[in-house]
């Protein structure tokens, strides 16, 4: 506890030596007075020292930084370093510099500390506190307790540079870090060598928590915590070290993680199976009655509609928004049955003439009436008389009781029909087409009244009430009410008895819209009759909204409200008008008639408090009322006009008064006590309205402005950063002498952190996000859209009117602002207003507040809990909510807006889930760009009722999509399943403007753009300005999606430019569109740096149809105007264009919901990259092109299989003497029929392939490349042939003289078996008579035999190398030259550097890297020549002189293959030491082939050879006809060999053939076995195999395949035995064939004599293709005499089987080596490929295809150290990747002079422009595990070292062998797809 105690006593202990310090410049004077009283106490410290601190002190040096503190530091170490070695220095002198030294520190550092304290900075002043007091300071005296030397002077200095640099870097990446540092400094730090004791570091500990004071980060304290009773330093030390790495996250607070599963698992518990179906809206509906006249009628119109099925309340939203037939044309339905699906069309489109929507069928039977009385014209007179009978003449009963469907009872039987979803949207819709709305619906087949509340919910109105006497200036605005919780007075207008001259629905539109538009219908609207079934006791309402104009009707929003009928019928409606009614307006008819009832009505409405205005239809004059609030008017021959403004002006008056105002929602308790159903009380509906209240009041509780900073934390500050984070990734750059891949390492880390701190404020869930999830989790469907909806109602609610306030002050502000930029007072604009508006735009921004924000930080919770390892089946769940509601039809967000951000993993997961749930189904997405409030969302949701917000305050942000489904009539038409509506913010948006780059802007559209199959292009009005902005920043999409391949189509969408009816004036505007596009594309080419000249050279573009002119939105001034019905029109011919559009289309371009998730990543990915173009990655493409290389390889392998089986055949026939001549058409017919086979595959992959779209731009590639590789093998197979009979040739002709001398032998060997026939002679003695006379032949065929031709291949080569090299005194180099001497490659004497310029030499020395690749080059042209003289020995060929030449001219081809760009090369000295080497080694094995040769040809030797095959012959003549089974085993004998050779040869073929089948590694294409060859290696952990595979990846590449070969053949299964068991049955087989054959010809051959000749030509030519066996060798027993053929065949059968017993055997022990040709060859061969290497890091190119077409690319680039490169100058190695540097600005030297910046290293040249790198700064973890694990091997090959910028980061350190090879386990990592960051 002594530093504690200290600590607390510190500024008081300090105080006096404070004061004194004050009068010498920092108050030594008080330390004095202090040590005096601690003199006594304190006994280790030194009394002379303290005497001396007695005395005064020189002025001490004032300090501030750490770094002055150093400086000081170093000047006392050079002081007593000066003075210890000054000549004639002495002890005291030394002392006195230690106390000047000591003194000074002391000072130095209280000055630095009290300047610390002052600034507030706590940690640094702990930092410099532990390291002084570790030193000896005391806090309380604020000096040292003894003097300081040299070293702790040196110990102090380093040890405060070194931690203050530390720091301060981790300070800049996290505080928590940087804290963690000083902690563990403080625990560890100490000058002695041994370590702290427990109780020190206990004493250390409570110091630093007392200094504090708390003030540790959350973390720190919970770490504290952690261990604050354990005891245990190791464990914290260990905590805080791993907190400093980075590397505490992976195992920080296990049981936080573990309360994050629970809290899910609470969140998202497992649904309980239900016995209960999910309950319908209709459930409630009674049963249909039947029994009623009415209902009947009900049915007969529900089935001549079309509609019984969807009866009751059946037909949901689906039906409404799915696209069908009729969205593909603008026609009249032609039966009644299509009267619904148009009205729907109609009213989706917002056209109001939907309205007047009937069929007039030609089999209605009032059609036949018609036509019926056309067809008696011609039997009746055409008389006046006639005319007038007609006249008179009823019409007939059918013509009436058969006419057209009631435009009403269409509209009702619809809305009968609809759920509450669908009548919601059908009342949004009519209500925007300022239609009247039902509020009371009596159900037909029921006696019950409906009040549709929450059909009307959704309803949104905007009005302006100006103030008393047309005062604008106290006018009250309303932007966007929703108008059911609007408080309104309601006029209510009803009917007594019946009228055929008034119709109070024409007196209620011509008080709404002067009879401008029919907000109700009426009798004369057209398409009405005279029977309408429906519309009685229905009550419609209206509502009028001001528009704050002096010629408004009303000032104040009014609801009208029509009873449809005779109110004396409809008791209920009337009652419940009467309560809700300001006003009450009664139309009377037939007054002096009216029956009890009426007068009743009507004396209940004059008794009532309302004001009642009386209309009298048959009166003209009425005397005036003696009560003001009942009113009569006369109507009958009444002017319009007049009648209106009397009717108008009586209303007004009425309202003015305190008349109640009533909202919808306070209608509901009345319409309860009428026993109405009302929708909203049913269960699922009250449900949800409960639980939203709830959560709304979650919101509630906080101020408006900080809900989304206290409920919704993740989606704000800690998002905005890792989104600058994530995009610095793209951006990288050094950073203090930080290598790339520490930067972005640490970016990485930094992302990290920044998730787990969001994670630590999602969870535990605020009840808020709990009770959310927690409903749309366990609700169904129908609930959750009740709830959604009621959300956005209370959410509406919440934020509206504080939204109108901030916006009213946005719009004064920024009119303030404009005005002074007039002025140009620019200045104070920008300090003055700009600030304040910024704010203003911050809090509007933090203020809106819906359900899009609910659902992006659900979004932003799954991204955290990706930080999790430990992955749970509940985090689908929160992905599968947003799919749900796409599904039902909601929109996603798909880019934040505030962020301008897409959250990739999200997204991604969301498509996952659509997939999972809809299957992986095909998508046309259409997306939509223009100008801020130009109309594009409205659009959208005219042309596919989409719920996009549409108002100009509160725009789309971001991006959002929507699913739209496809008709199944349609699916197949349009080729798509669904249509995905894309939806953006506006360009040059008010928000954006302000405070972000305009290239946002230019993000947006190329985002939209290149993820739409089609975009259309909104532009507003005819503003050129914003027309060339927007045109600017689409142009350049079109122009960047060109040029990465892609083809987008764009429609051109020209609002509000009027009714364009001139076609001039039509193609004038078209013609200046063409020309501002051709313009813009000029200027965009020249951004994107490409040379084109028209719009239409980037995209398919047409003037002439691609350009929409659209009228105005609406028809008159809002908010009464009704949209154009125009308009509606333009919408329905864009939408059929943009349908009919995509029927034309390739279906290449329309992609499934996997390959879009894609599409969005390989966008996005590359938009934040700065060079698009350059950074898009296809992934669709690539999948589907690794998915051909596959296929690809399978067809070569059958074409390269049966090859290889001609070759087989067509070797043993040349052998055979059988072939002597081979031509190209031969060998073509040979392949042709699997060639054709091949085609044909080809073929149909390309065009039956679900993605033949795509592919088909590799077809005619692909197909040359197959043709080429037919064409090489068969010239290989031809080539190979030619060489095989030229040998045989050359053979024969050496052949010729020994074949003579052997028929000589032969001759002899017969006659004299036949002196010996018939004796019996044992085999002794026959043998004895054969040696005695073969003795005598051969010495006289030694005498004969010319003596052969010897060479001196030393000479030859002496003179080859003499006259190549001409080289004075070379002729005694050669002599001198050491035989047996091996050739190791000398760097002084063997390897010069290139020249600069000619003149001087490269300064740079020569690195290991550079020798090591010289000498890979030796390696390799060491090894060609071996392999090329090997093949000679096994050819058996004589030695020649252009042997020596082919050696020569292989060194100087392996001189050349030096890099251009390399720093060095060989010199002359090592060709002709190489060329010596290779000489003289390649002469003792030329002579060991030329004595061979000699030695095979010499007749002596030949004949030896033969001798026991000669006395075989010798002894079946002998014999005669029972010589059978010798003639058997002899011919046996001459087979085994051959079979031998063709059993491994087919076996050879036959395993790579099973392995390219079975074997994983080889069952792909190149991609997947480089992947496999990654695995082998870190499975291994074998540096040496890595080094072999960095410095030659193709030699490793066949050791790899030679590795698995002989691991699969010699595993211990036998399989190899099998394999050449397999192959000796087959060709066993063939020979018993042959053998059975060649007896059966010879047996029915009774002409022949020489039956055993005979049989041994046919047995021969039977097997001429199956072994090497030629006719020649079997002279010696053709003229045997045997007789018995059917036993000859037996014996051949038995002396088979034993040689088949025996060879099997054989192979029972049998290795790889008996194999001629090896069948990793074959592999080797077929996978062979690309061998390319990238010119920066040396990866191999990974395609499959040898001279591919296209740029070279490959999976994983790796670190440049791999290849030994290191940073200029240095010794540094460089850990970079090619594809992180390619993003950034450094510059890499080319030529050994250029200097070129990585991102344009194309410039360079090949080979670096051949190569295509993407951009890609999360490199794989496999590299980084070997780097980090053999970090000294590669120290030690390369000689540099892994620091300063080539230090490895800490992260690398921690990845594991395990992580390492899940990685290369990862199929997508063996597809070759690099997965979305």
């Amino acid at each position: 506890m002594a530093l504690q105690d200290k600590t607390r006593k510190g500024d008081a202990n300090a105080q006096p030596q404070a004061e004194e310090l004050e009068k010498e410049g920092l108050g030594a004077g008080h330390c004095l007075a202090k040590l005096r009283k601690i003199k006594d106490k304190v006994s280790s410290i030194s009394v002379e020292w303290i005497q001396q601190a007695m005395l005064p002190l020189p002025r001490p040096p004032k300090v501030s930084e750490l770094g002055e503190l150093i400086k000081t530091l170093q000047q006392m170490k050079e002081h007593i370093h000066a003075v210890t070695y000054a000549p004639g220095s002495s002890d005291s002198d030394l002392h006195e510099a230690k106390k000047k030294a000591t003194q000074t520190s002391s000072l130095a550092i209280y000055s630095l500390l009290r300047s610390l304290k002052q600034q507030a900075q706590k940690d640094m002043e702990l930092l410099v506190l532990l390291i002084a007091t570790s030193t000896g300071y005391q806090v309380e005296s604020s000096t040292f307790q003894h003097l300081l030397g040299h070293p702790e002077i040196q110990y102090m200095a380093k040890e405060m540079e070194v931690a203050h640099e530390e720091y301060v870097n981790l300070k800049e990446q996290d505080a928590d870090r940087a804290e963690a540092f000083v902690l563990l400094t403080g625990l560890t730090v100490t000058i002695e060598s041994q370590e702290l004791s427990l109780w020190q570091k206990r004493d250390r500990l409570d110091f630093m928590e007392d200094h504090m004071k708390g003030s540790w980060s959350p973390r720190i304290k919970n770490l504290l915590q952690k261990h604050s009773g354990d005891g245990d330093w190791e464990r914290l030390e260990q905590d805080l070290s791993s907190l400093i790495s980075g590397c505490l996250d992976e195992k920080w607070d296990e049981q936080r993680m573990q309360n994050i599963l629970t809290d899910l698992e609470d969140t998202f518990p497992t649904p309980e199976p239900s016995s209960e179906s999910q309950s319908k809206t209709g459930s409630r509906q009674s049963k249909v009655n039947e029994a009623t006249s009415k209902s009947r009628k009900f049915l007969q119109l529900l089935k001549r509609l079309g509609l019984e099925s969807h009866y009751p309340r059946k037909m949901g939203v689906g039906d409404f928004h799915t696209i069908n037939k009729t969205s593909l044309q603008d026609s009249q339905p032609s039966k009644d049955t299509e009267l619904p699906c148009y009205f729907l069309q109609k009213l989706l489109t917002v056209d109001y003439q939907v309205r007047y929507l009937t069929c007039w069928d030609d089999s209605n039977p009032g059609f036949a009436f018609l036509s019926q009385t056309r067809e008696q014209e011609d039997q009746h007179s055409d008389s006046f008389k006639n005319f007038l009978d007609d006249l008179k003449e009823a019409a007939p009963e059918h013509a009436s009781r058969h006419s057209h469907v009631h435009p009403m009872d269409l509209q009702m039987a619809i809305f009968h029909c609809a759920d509450d979803f669908l009548r919601q949207t059908l009342a949004t819709k009519l209500a925007f087409c300022q239609l009247a709305l039902p509020l009371l619906v009596p159900n037909p087949c029921t006696s019950h009244i409906e009040f549709p509340l929450y059909a009307l919910s959704q309803i949104q109105r905007s009005w302006k009430e100006a103030g008393k006497s047309g005062n604008l200036s106290g006018a009250k605005s309303y932007n966007n009410k929703l108008i059911f919780q609007a408080q309104t007075p309601i006029v209510s207008f009803i009917r007594i008895g019946s009228s055929a001259s008034s119709s109070k629905s024409q007196l209620l539109n011509a008080l709404l819209s002067r009879r401008k538009h029919e907000t109700f219908f009426h009798r004369h609207c057209r398409g009405s009759t005279r029977d309408h079934l429906l519309m009685e006791g229905v009550v419609e309402i209206a509502w009028y909204c001001p528009r704050g104009s002096p010629d408004d009707t009303f000032e104040c929003c009014v609801a009208f409200c029509n009873l449809h009928g005779d109110a004396r019928d409809h008791g209920a409606q009337l009652q419940f008008l009467q309560e809700i009614s300001a006003v009450n307006v009664a139309l009377v008819s037939d007054l002096e008639h009216m029956d009890s009832r009426g007068e009743k009505l009507l004396q209940g409405l004059w008794e009532s408090q309302r004001p009642l205005v009386c209309l009298l239809t048959e009166k003209e004059n009425v005397a005036a009322g003696r009560s003001s609030k009942n009113i009569t008017i006369g109507m009958k021959n009444r002017n319009e006009a007049e009648l209106m403004d009397q009717l108008t002006k009586i209303l007004s008056n009425l309202l003015e008064g305190s008349n109640p105002h009533f909202s919808l929602v306070a209608c509901v308790d009345k319409a309860r006590q009428h026993g109405f159903v009302v929708d909203v009380d049913q269960p699922t509906c009250a449900i949800a309205k409960a639980k939203a209240k709830e959560l709304v009041n979650f919101l509630k509780k906080e101020k408006l402005s900080e809900i989304k900073s206290q409920l919704l934390p993740l989606q704000g500050k800690l998002w905005y950063q890792w989104c600058k984070k994530d995009k610095e990734l793209t951006r990288l750059q050094e950073k203090r002498n930080k290598s790339i891949e520490h930067h972005c390492s640490q970016i990485e880390y930094e992302k990290k952190s920044i998730r787990r701190k969001q994670l630590e404020q999602a969870f535990p869930l605020n009840p808020l996000m709990k009770s959310f999830l927690f409903f749309l989790h366990t609700q169904p469907a129908d609930t959750k859209k009740y709830f959604l909806q009621w959300m956005k109602v209370f959410m509406d609610e919440l934020s509206c009117s504080r939204l109108e306030e901030l916006r009213r002050d946005y719009h004064e502000l920024w009119s303030q602002i404009l005005a002074q930029k007039k002025s140009q007072e620019k200045t104070r604009v920008k300090s003055d207003l700009l600030s304040p508006l910024y704010d203003l735009s911050d809090e509007i921004n933090n203020s809106s507040i819906g359900l899009e924000h609910l659902l992006r930080e659900v979004g932003q919770i799954y991204e955290a809990l990706q930080l999790m390892k430990t992955k749970n089946d509940k985090f689908s769940k929160l992905p599968e909510i947003a799919a749900e509601l796409m599904v039902l039809g909601y929109p996603v967000e798909l880019m934040d807006g505030d962020a301008s951000y897409l959250p990739l993993r999200w997204v991604g997961a969301i498509f996952d889930s659509l997939i999972e749930r809809l299957g992986d189904k095909r998508v046309f997405v259409l997306s939509v760009l223009g100008i801020q409030s130009t109309g594009k969302s409205t659009l959208l949701n005219a042309m596919f009722g989409l719920q996009f917000n549409v108002s100009a305050g509160r725009c789309t942000r971001g991006a959002f999509m929507q699913l739209i489904p496809v008709g199944q009539e349609l699916q197949q038409d349009l080729g798509f399943d669904f249509v995905l509506v894309v939806d953006t913010e506006g360009l040059h948006a008010i928000k954006t403007t302000n405070k972000q780059s305009l290239n946002h802007d230019n993000e947006l559209a190329t985002f939209v753009i290149g993820v739409g199959n089609m975009t259309v292009i909104n532009i507003f009005g005819e503003n050129p300005s914003e027309m060339q902005d927007v045109l600017q920043i689409a142009v350049q999409a079109f122009l960047r999606m060109k040029k990465v391949n892609l083809s987008p189509s764009c429609l051109f969408v020209h609002q509000n430019v009027g009714e364009a009816t001139a076609k001039e004036q039509n193609m004038e505007g078209r013609r200046l569109l063409q020309e501002k596009l051709d313009e813009m594309t000029v200027v965009a080419a020249q951004q994107e740096f490409c040379d084109i000249s028209s719009f239409s050279n980037v995209i398919g573009f047409d003037v002439r149809t691609h350009i929409h002119y659209f009228s105005h939105l609406w028809e008159g001034n809002p908010p009464m105007a009704p949209p154009n019905p125009t308009y509606s029109q333009n919408v329905q011919q864009l939408k059929s264009k943009i349908l009919q559009a995509v029927q034309k289309q390739s279906h290449r371009s329309i992609l499934r919901l996997s390959s879009l998730k894609d599409r969005i990543g390989d966008l996005w990915n590359a938009l934040l990259n700065e060079n698009f173009v350059f950074s898009f990655k296809n992934s669709l493409e690539i999948a589907v092109y690794r998915k051909l290389e596959s296929a690809f390889s399978q067809w070569t392998w059958r074409l390269r299989s049966h090859i290889l089986d001609i070759q087989m055949r067509l070797d043993n026939k040349i052998r055979n003497g059988d072939l002597q001549n081979v031509t190209r058409k031969q060998l073509e017919g040979l392949v042709q029929e699997t060639s054709d086979a091949i085609e044909k595959d080809v073929e149909k992959y390309f065009g039956e392939d679900k993605d033949c779209e795509i592919l088909v731009q590799w077809k005619s590639s692909t197909e040359l490349k197959l043709k080429e590789l037919k064409e090489s093998l068969l010239n290989e197979m031809k080539k190979k042939c030619e060489n095989l009979i030229e040998l045989q040739k050359e053979q024969r002709k050496l052949d010729t003289r020994k074949l003579q001398y052997e028929d000589e032998l032969l001759r002899r060997s017969k006659e004299l078996a036949v002196t010996l026939k018939g004796k019996s002679l044992s085999e002794r003695e026959l043998k004895d008579k054969f040696t005695f006379v073969w003795n005598k032949w051969i010495a006289n065929v030694s005498r004969a035999a010319p003596p052969p031709e010897r060479v001196d291949i030393n000479a030859d080569i002496e003179d080859v190398l003499l006259e190549y090299f001409r080289e004075p005194g070379f002729h005694e180099r050669i002599r001198s030259f050491p035989k047996g001497r091996q050739f190791s490659l000398d760097i002084e004497k063997h390897i010069m550097k290139k020249k600069y310029f000619v003149i001087i030499s490269d300064p740079r020395s020569i690195s290991n890297a550079d020798v090591i690749n010289l000498q890979h080059i030796t390696d390799n042209i060491i090894a060609s020549v071996m392999a090329s003289i090997e093949k000679k020995e096994q050819e058996k060929r004589d030695y020649s002189r252009s042997f020596i030449h082919e050696i020569l001219n292989e060194v100087q081809e392996g001189v050349n293959s030096v890099p251009s760009n390399a720093k060095c090369t060989f010199n002359r000295e090592y060709s002709i030491d190489l060329s010596l080497y290779l000489c003289k080694m390649a002469a003792e094995r030329f002579k060991a082939m030329h004595e061979a040769f000699l030695k095979a040809n010499d007749p002596v030797v030949y004949l030896s050879s033969k001798r026991e095959d000669f006395f075989q012959c010798f002894q079946i003549s002998c014999q005669g006809a029972t010589s059978i089974t010798t003639f058997a085993v002899f011919l046996c004998d001459k087979i085994e060999a051959a079979l031998h050779r063709a059993v491994y040869e087919r076996t050879a073929k036959d395993i790579a053939e099973d392995m390219q089948g079975k074997f994983p590694d080889f069952q792909g294409n190149r991609a997947n076995l480089e992947v496999c060859i990654l695995r082998y290696l870190a499975e291994e952990e074998n540096f040496e195999y890595f080094k072999s595979y960095l410095m030659r990846p193709k030699e490793f590449f066949y050791k790899y395949i030679a590795k698995q070969v002989q691991s699969y053949c010699l595993d211990g299964s036998r399989r190899l035995e099998n394999f050449l068991s397999s192959s000796l049955n087959l060709l066993y087989g063939n020979i018993l064939s042959a053998v059975s054959l060649s007896t059966q010809i010879v047996k029915d051959r009774k002409d022949r004599e020489d039956k055993i000749s005979l049989w041994l030509d046919e047995f021969c030519r039977q097997l001429t293709e199956v072994i090497n066996l030629p006719r020649s060798d079997l002279k010696g027993i053709e003229h045997q005499e045997v007789t018995d053929i059917e036993f000859l065949s037996s014996a051949m059968a038995e002396v088979l089987d034993d040689l088949r017993d025996r060879l099997k055997k054989e192979f029972a022990d049998a290795d790889m080596s008996s194999f001629s040709r090896q069948p990793h060859t074959i592999l080797a061969e077929h996978f062979s490929g690309c061998w390319e290497q990238c010119p920066f890091c040396g990866a191999v190119c990974t395609n499959t295809m040898q001279g591919h077409d296209g740029d070279h690319q490959l999976i994983i680039h790796r670190p440049r150290a791999l290849m030994g490169t290191m940073w200029d100058g240095t010794d540094h190695l460089v850990i970079d990747i090619c594809s992180s540097l390619v993003t950034t600005n450094l510059k890499f030297k080319f030529d050994n002079s250029k200097w070129i910046r990585y991102k344009r290293y194309r410039d360079a040249g090949p080979p670096f422009s051949t190569w295509k790198i993407l951009p890609d700064p999360s490199m794989r973890v496999y590299w980084k595990w070997f780097v980090s694990h053999f970090r000294t091997q590669l120290e030690a090959l390369y000689n540099g070292k892994f620091k300063e910028k080539g230090e490895i980061p800490e992260v690398w350190r921690r990845v594991t062998k395990k992580e390492a090879l899940s990685e290369c386990h990862d199929p997508l990592t063996q597809a070759g797809i690099v997965m979305l960051r």
